[in-house]
């Protein structure tokens, strides 16, 4: 941890110590977190232990969010926008709130659908953005040797074709450990070859997962992170010719010999027999079917359900379930049409003000990562209390700061390029 523990030259004065202490605690208690989370997924260490974990992680992340935060604004829409939605996120939460242990334990260590989702807005009202965003490049970095080393440890766990198991294990360590690399690519000229080199092959660890467990939506998340990286390196590259060159190369490749590949390798076999399988239907017309006017409009608060019978959740079957794995229907389970419309109204602006209103890559950059974001929210879960959903909401912070969208990249580079070379 000690990337957290240096205090560098490059920041400004008004960087205090007291500040960096508290980025530094966010942090720190977030990797916990999201480390005791993943293990809990292996089955191979006791969930005593992870939830120990968990909670200490907790007890370091949530005061200091709280301090953290600072009310001011850039953006008068934003300020409104994101304080209606905080507001609205507090009674989510507070309907249907049951005062039970194993419920508030249950809501307290799932970081993919439990309680510290609603907390994630809140680092978008963190005082110091630049100092953050130094921060979450180095949890990218940390976050992706863990998954690198969880990989390796449980590889034989991981290599169980077809199993439940080693299926929840796979998209547990690649959304919640590895998947954040991807921003990494996107902002590549602020990085030391050493982060690019293991962002990289992160991503190309999460790909082959994804393809040889047939989990079309977290490949389809990845493809969509490197044909944008890809973009970016062939606008901005210093040999542009030379990645057209090569990219039209891998290209001609695929089409030529895809097909036979296709055919006979094992390695492809389970993507290629799921192809475009529904797996989803039933659950989502299970869904429909059970909503009322109301709950479509406010949902059913935090610990809503739904009626679906005969699915198979955890390793047991039940009538009514809390999840549906298309997110944008679990946000409107949880909280209607109008907590999902608050999103789109806080997400959507921000993406444009970065892509298409700043004038450097790093915001252009997190405008980029909130469309990806959102437009895998109908195949995947997205809006979870991970890494990749909070770069998301850090760069609706970044997005709608005019500021820093008038940044120039030399500037950025002045901050980011003395801590890389010491």
């Amino acid at each position: 941890m000690e990337v957290f523990t240096q205090v560098s030259k490059s920041l400004p004065i008004k960087h205090t110590l007291s500040e960096l202490r508290l980025m530094n605690f966010f942090f720190m208690g977030f990797i916990l977190y999201t480390m005791g989370f993943t293990l809990t997924s292996t089955g191979m260490v006791h969930n005593l232990i992870c939830s120990a974990i968990q909670l200490m992680g907790i007890l370091m992340f949530l005061p200091s969010s709280i301090l953290l935060i600072e009310l001011k604004f850039e953006n008068i829409y934003f300020k409104v926008m994101i304080g209606l939605y905080i507001i609205y996120l507090c009674s989510v939460v507070f309907r249907g709130f049951l005062f039970d242990f194993v419920t508030i334990r249950d809501l307290l260590i799932d970081a993919w659908f439990g309680l510290f989702i609603y907390l994630a807005p809140i680092v978008c009202l963190f005082s110091n953005k630049k100092l953050l965003i130094k921060k979450t490049f180095d949890a990218i970095y940390i976050l992706s040797i863990v998954f690198l080393i969880y990989e390796i440890t449980f590889l034989n766990l991981l290599i169980e074709r077809g199993s439940q198991e080693s299926i929840a294990m796979a998209e547990v360590f690649s959304r919640t450990l590895g998947l954040p690399a991807g921003f990494v690519l996107l902002t590549y000229r602020y990085h030391s070859l050493k982060l690019r080199l293991v962002s990289g092959v992160t991503i190309s660890v999460i790909l082959a997962m994804a393809l040889y467990q047939a989990r079309r939506g977290l490949a389809l998340y990845c493809l969509m992170i490197l044909m944008f990286a890809g973009v970016i390196y062939l606008m901005k590259g210093s040999n542009r010719s030379f990645v057209l060159v090569t990219l039209l190369i891998f290209a001609s490749s695929i089409v030529l010999v895809g097909s036979e590949v296709f055919d006979k390798s094992d390695f492809l076999s389970s993507i290629k027999e799921r192809g475009l399988e529904d797996t989803r239907s039933n659950v989502e017309l299970n869904f429909y079917e059970d909503m009322q006017g109301i709950d479509w409009l406010i949902g059913r608060g935090i610990n809503g359900l739904y009626y679906c019978p005969g699915i198979v959740w955890d390793g047991e079957a039940s009538t009514f379930r809390g999840i549906i794995e298309t997110d944008y229907l679990q946000i409107i389970l949880k909280g209607g049409l109008v907590s999902l419309g608050l999103l789109f109204l806080i997400m959507i602006p921000a993406s444009i003000l970065g892509i298409f209103f700043s004038k450097n890559l790093l915001v252009k950059a997190f405008g980029i990562w909130i469309f990806i974001g959102l437009l895998n929210m109908y195949p995947s879960s997205v809006n979870t209390f991970t890494l990749n959903y909070l770069i998301m909401w850090i760069g609706v912070g970044v997005c709608y700061s005019k500021s820093l969208r008038n940044l120039t990249d030399a500037s950025i580079d002045k901050y980011f390029k003395k801590q890389i070379r010491n």
